[in-house]
């Protein structure tokens, strides 16, 4: 598949309402399979909300498990592909992380994504993932990171390397919108990808969601206060156009990249 369409949605989920949140994130789905999207993003802690951290912690579950399995059936309804923050726990580590989960129109699981760098407040419950990794959706190669993964143009950059065309990011930003914005379109250019972010909406929370093209442009942008849903239409050549032009990764020269 050559052209997507993607969703992006500005998401205000009620704190410690995941039953809520989810009939608002189905109202969401059916409303981007009307709008023939391919897949739709959703933020950080797009289930439990803005909770605190024993609420937060309190919510995990498996991954599969009853959430994940929700979201499956909304997915497999709609035939609308599903990119979401969620609270995953490992029983093998006894440990949870803060995940993002995509999981395709027929109710599959492309790939999961546990985040790297926690944030300040996120050390108290969660473990930090060690890996970016690429999935196959729509036979393109696909990563992910959450929110605070986005200051480190390392995360990005070894998407990137690893084959990504395209990277789906999820965040609850409690920094300067115009610093989520600069970010999140250098790595885009960076690294001549698609970044697609999507933004929890709340009183603390800061950022439009953005849909990025390979030259750090903004192609989509939603309103700056209250929920949307924004789209666009991804050429994956407009990347490989990109790559022909201007082949960054293979001008790299790792060998000079050390501390003196």
């Amino acid at each position: 598949m050559s052209t997507i369409r993607i969703g992006c949605a500005r998401f205000a989920a009620l704190p410690g309402e995941p039953e809520a949140n989810l009939k608002a994130i189905e109202i969401l789905t059916a409303a981007a399979a009307g709008n023939a999207a391919n897949l739709l993003v959703l933020p950080e802690f797009a289930v439990i909300g803005d909770a605190g951290a024993e609420a937060i912690a309190s919510s995990a579950e498996l991954i599969p498990g009853p959430i994940s399995h929700r979201l499956t059936t909304i997915a497999r309804q709609h035939g609308v592909s599903l990119a979401i923050g969620l609270i995953e726990r490992d029983p093998d580590k006894d440990c949870l992380y803060n995940t993002m989960l995509l999981i395709d129109g027929n109710g599959r699981e492309c790939l999961r994504y546990r985040k790297v760098h926690l944030w300040i407040n996120e050390r108290k419950w969660a473990t930090a993932g060690d890996t970016f990794s690429v999935g196959s959706w729509e036979n393109i190669p696909v990563g992910m990171w959450v929110c605070y993964d986005t200051r480190f143009p390392e995360a990005a950059r070894q998407l990137a390397l690893n084959g990504a065309q395209l990277a789906l990011v999820a965040t609850a930003w409690v920094g300067p919108a115009d610093e989520w914005e600069l970010a999140l379109r250098s790595r885009a250019m960076d690294n001549g990808i698609f970044v697609v972010g999507s933004v929890l909406e709340g009183e603390r929370f800061r950022g439009d969601a953005l849909i990025i093209d390979p030259h750090g442009r903004v192609i989509a942008r939603s309103s700056p206060e209250g929920e949307s849903v924004i789209y666009a239409d991804l050429d994956m050549n407009v990347m490989k156009q990109f790559h022909s032009d201007v082949p960054l990764l293979d001008h790299r020269r790792p060998e000079t990249y050390r501390k003196t």
